[in-house]
């Protein structure tokens, strides 16, 4: 009888024993519960650019088959008149070059070391490109220039843009030839300047 009993007791005592855990989700006995959740992101990297109207400059406006457009309005290679926007850089012999402020804005995030982050800027070119070129230079305190001709490809006019979100003020002018004859053009142009940003 003794055995018997003993045999019973060891039974029940197993059956309390293997009573299953509950989830974190569920508690008995307790006001609060405290379940987890794991939370994942893959982080990218981001460049960003963008160009507005400079403080002294031809209106940078929403493109139509291009990001951005501006306009210099009515130019001639003599450089009388008034200009519609910027104002007259300078005059020669041959030309009159007139220029206008733009601000370059560069941002990007994600990225390790920066070695150079740079903005390289080209352009097709005018359709007339023996009377009309584009350049592009810095601009400080009402100061333009150096400028330099924008090449169809290369890096000869390269901007640097070291921190991001900060405002880079530049400038652009378009030089217009007085040529007569078979050199002579009037009437309305235009050029398409790609600004390339590299975060490296």
């Amino acid at each position: 009888m003794k055995a018997r009993i003993a045999i019973v007791m060891t039974l029940v005592a197993l059956v309390f024993c293997w009573v299953p855990a509950q989830a974190s989700t569920v508690a008995t006995g307790t006001n609060t519960v405290a379940p987890t959740m794991k939370v994942s992101v893959t982080v990218q990297t981001v460049v960003e650019l963008t160009l507005s109207t400079g403080t002294s400059g031809c209106t940078i406006s929403a493109g139509s088959g291009s990001d951005y457009q501006m306009s210099f309005g009515n130019v001639n290679g003599l450089g009388v008149g008034t200009p519609s926007c910027g104002e007259l850089f300078a005059t020669t012999a041959s030309n009159a070059t007139y220029a206008t402020t733009y601000n370059l804005v560069a941002s990007f995030s994600g990225f390790g070391t920066l070695t150079g982050p740079s903005v390289v800027v080209t352009t097709s070119g005018f359709t007339h490109s023996s009377a009309l070129t584009l350049s592009e230079g810095p601009y400080s305190a009402g100061t333009y220039g150096p400028f330099t001709t924008i090449p169809a490809s290369g890096s000869a006019v390269t901007i640097s843009t070291a921190t991001s979100g900060a405002t880079v003020n530049r400038a652009l002018a378009v030089t217009v030839s007085n040529a007569n004859g078979a050199s002579g053009f009037s009437g309305a142009d235009s050029a398409t300047v790609t600004f390339t940003l590299t975060v490296s």
